[in-house]
């Protein structure tokens, strides 16, 4: 069992000094509006690489009312080594960045060591309507699950975006090296194949799992996961061809890029969408409360990839979960806590919002 056993947060956000113990299962933190729920909740995404799941700067989550970084203490239990983290900013080159301890170290291989344990899985309010709002929600929230079971996957991500951006600014230029920039094309498409690769096997994966959910089965329709993209009308992601025909279309589109800016082929325009198996409809004509369902539905089978194919036990966020909360999300809440052994944390304004839980969950009043 991994999980957060203890959290204190100093300085941060609207905290100056708070520690919170916690439950191996089911954590409920409820309170009024502004009382710092998400704010806790987003403390804890902070020990997952980047800026946490509101991808805020730094300087916005240090308490304004003093002059001083923050600090975010955990006691993480491992089943064999408990380890203490200390995650904190830090000023470096009049830069902020984060800084993580594990057991006062932070060498490359502690810092490997505890992000192999787990991996942080969240939903957040913005997502009720996933499969309506722009496709950059739904492809983040499907690279987050495959960093969650892949950790190299974001560092292969970042160094696409590196190479979009620096052929944007070789295109600025009146004239630049036909070499130089054939050689970064070259890069994009490189790590634009791993990254469709990656995104086509995990969803395979989860569309799998999702077949053989039984509460599927029992109480929402079948679905599955596509992904739709313009590279592939012709060709196949395993198609060598295809190598050939994006560099190509990298090529032709280079006045228009240099324009425009960005870069106008490649898996940042790639879309992530559902359809109903039987009627074949697209998940963008379900309700709110059904494609809450669905995320909770994908969630429950990522959490079934990581803990029975990888021995790993995810933990998951949810902020402000309670809203459009039908019998099903709930009998899918259920499921989620009753029968996948993960910690999982949900915020609400009420206690009684949380009561279907009954004795499986452990409150929290923030106030």
């Amino acid at each position: 069992m991994y999980l957060f056993n203890q959290i204190k947060l100093e300085n941060f956000r609207n905290f100056d000094s708070f520690t919170i113990n916690l439950s191996n299962v089911c954590n409920i933190i409820h309170g009024l509006n502004g009382s710092g729920k998400t704010n806790l909740l987003e403390s804890i995404s902070l020990f997952e690489r980047g800026r946490g799941f509101r991808k805020d700067n730094l300087s916005n989550m240090i308490n304004n009312n003093n002059n001083v970084m923050f600090k975010i203490k955990a006691k993480f239990i491992n089943g064999k080594n408990d380890l203490d983290l200390l995650l904190s900013s830090k000023l470096h080159v009049n830069k902020l960045k984060k800084e993580l301890l594990v057991n006062g170290s932070n060498s490359v291989e502690s810092i490997k060591y505890f992000e192999n344990l787990y991996s942080i899985i969240w939903f957040l309010p913005e997502m009720e309507r996933i499969f309506l709002e722009r496709p950059s929600l739904r492809r983040n929230f499907l690279d987050r699950l495959i960093y969650g079971v892949d950790k190299i996957y974001l560092k292969i991500v970042n160094n696409f975006k590196k190479k979009i951006i620096e052929r944007s600014q070789i295109l600025k230029k009146n004239s630049y090296d036909e070499d130089w920039i054939n050689q970064v094309e070259r890069e994009i498409v490189d790590y634009s194949i791993i990254i469709y690769r990656k995104r086509i096997e995990h969803i395979k994966i989860l569309n799998s799992i999702l077949f053989s959910l039984k509460i599927l089965k029992k109480s929402f329709f079948q679905f599955e996961l596509k992904m739709n993209d313009d590279l592939f009308k012709n060709y196949s992601i395993f198609d060598e061809e295809l190598k050939s025909f994006f560099l190509l279309e990298l090529k032709n589109a280079r006045k228009f890029d240099s324009i425009i800016g960005g870069c106008k082929v490649g898996p940042h325009k790639t879309d992530i969408y559902g359809e109903q198996i039987e009627k074949n409809f697209n998940l963008a004509q379900c309700s709110t409360g059904q494609q809450k369902a669905i995320i909770i539905l994908i969630i429950i089978a990522q959490c079934k990839y990581l803990t029975d194919s990888l021995n790993r036990r995810p933990i998951i966020l949810f902020d402000e979960v309670c809203s459009h909360l039908d019998e099903n999300n709930r009998k899918l809440l259920l499921e989620l806590i009753n029968s996948l052994d993960v910690q999982t944390f949900m915020t609400g304004t009420e206690k009684n919002f949380f009561s279907f839980l009954s004795t499986k969950a452990n409150y929290y009043n923030i106030s």
